[in-house]
C-alpha cells in the first residue's frame, strides 16, 4: 500500500513523521527532513490495517504540515518560533516535526511548561538581568509598561500591510533597542502569498496554530523510488537505482527509495538536515519524469 501527498499548501512540503512507521512493515519511506512534491509517495507500507491506516494518516497531516510551514518560512530567510500552545500532545512529537522544517526554538509563558532537551525553548516577557529580557510579547496598540531593554519584540494581533508593520517595528526598535521584530501568527496567516510579503519586513515569525497545509491519500500501488536532481530541479521516477542526473551528470539526492534498514533519524540532527536540504529547494515544483 501506497501513502501519497495528494495536495500542499506550497510547491513541495517537508516531510516530518517517520517514526510513526514504527512496529510497521515498511516497504519504503521518505526519511525526515526530506522535502516531497505532490503526487509523491511518502511511504509504502506491507499488511497495514485500515484503523492504523486512518490514524496514521491523521498524525502525519498534522506533523508534516507544522514542518512544511517552517521549512518555507526559513526557505525565505526568516527565523522561525513554535509557541507552546501550538504543541498538543504527544508535544515530543511536534518538536521532532518543528526541528524536521528547521525551526529555530519554542516559545512559552507562565501558563505554558514545557521541557525539552531536543529545542531551544525560551520563556518570554522573562528579565534575564540589567533590565533586559530576551523576547517583549505584546499588542502594538497597548505597549509594555516597564522601562527594559529587549533582544526581540514579538507582535500579536497584527495587521498584513507593509506600511503597518514598518510603522510599529520601528517605533519598537526606538523605544526597546530590539534587534528582532518577529510577529504572530495563527493557521489563517500561515499563507505563502503572506509569508513572501513579510519576508523584506519583519525578523521572523511566531506559529501559534499547527496549521493544515496538507492532504494524503492512499491506493494499493507500488510506491517508485525517487530522485532528485537539484542541478536540473527535476525528480526521477524509477523502479531501480539511480546515482547521477541523466541530463546534466550531477549527483542525485533520494526522495524515497527503499533502505538497508528503517532508521529514524536522530532528533538532534534533524535541523542540520533541513537546513541542508532547504538550501536546494526552489520556489516552485520539481518536474517530474518516469525514467
Amino acid at each position: 500500500m501506497r501513502v501519497f501527498i495528494k495536495w500542499c499548501g506550497l510547491p513541495w512540503c517537508m516531510f516530518a513523521g517517520s517514526w510513526l512507521f514504527e512496529g510497521l512493515e515498511v516497504v519504503k519511506y521518505v526519511r525526515d527532513a526530506t522535502p516531497v512534491a505532490p503526487p509523491e509517495p511518502i511511504v509504502e507500507l506491507g499488511n497495514v490495517s485500515g484503523d492504523v491506516l486512518r490514524q496514521l494518516l491523521s498524525r502525519l497531516r498534522q506533523l508534516i504540515s507544522l514542518a512544511s510551514a517552517v521549512a518555507w518560512v526559513k526557505r525565505v530567510g526568516l527565523r522561525v518560533f513554535i509557541h507552546g500552545s501550538a504543541m498538543p500532545d504527544p508535544v515530543n512529537d511536534f518538536i521532532k516535526a518543528a526541528l524536521a522544517g528547521g525551526a529555530d526554538g519554542v516559545l512559552i509563558d507562565d501558563f505554558i511548561s514545557i521541557n525539552s532537551d531536543l529545542i531551544d525553548v525560551i520563556r518570554v516577557n522573562q528579565k534575564v538581568g540589567d533590565n533586559s529580557v530576551n523576547y517583549i510579547v505584546m499588542n502594538p496598540d497597548n505597549p509594555y509598561q516597564q522601562s527594559v531593554r529587549a533582544y526581540g519584540v514579538i507582535i500579536k494581533d497584527v495587521v498584513i500591510d507593509t506600511d503597518w508593520l514598518l510603522r510599529v517595528r520601528d517605533r519598537l526598535r526606538s523605544i526597546y533597542g530590539s534587534r528582532e521584530f518577529l510577529v504572530m501568527l495563527d493557521n489563517s496567516s500561515l499563507r505563502r502569498e503572506i509569508i513572501d510579503r513579510l519576508q523584506d519586513v519583519v525578523d521572523g515569525i511566531v506559529i501559534t496554530e499547527v496549521p493544515s497545509l496538507v492532504s494524503l491519500d492512499f491506493d494499493d500501488y507500488r510506491a517508485f523510488n525517487v530522485f532528485r536532481c537539484v542541478n536540473c530541479y527535476i525528480d526521477f521516477e524509477t523502479e531501480g537505482e539511480m546515482r547521477k542526473c541523466p541530463r546534466c551528470g550531477n549527483r542525485l539526492r533520494p526522495v524515497i527509495k527503499h533502505w538497508d534498514k528503517f532508521m529514524v533519524i536522530e532528533p538532534r540532527v534533524l535541523r542540520l538536515k533541513a537546513n541542508d536540504e532547504i538550501r536546494y529547494m526552489r520556489l516552485g515544483t520539481p518536474k517530474v519524469i518516469n525514467y
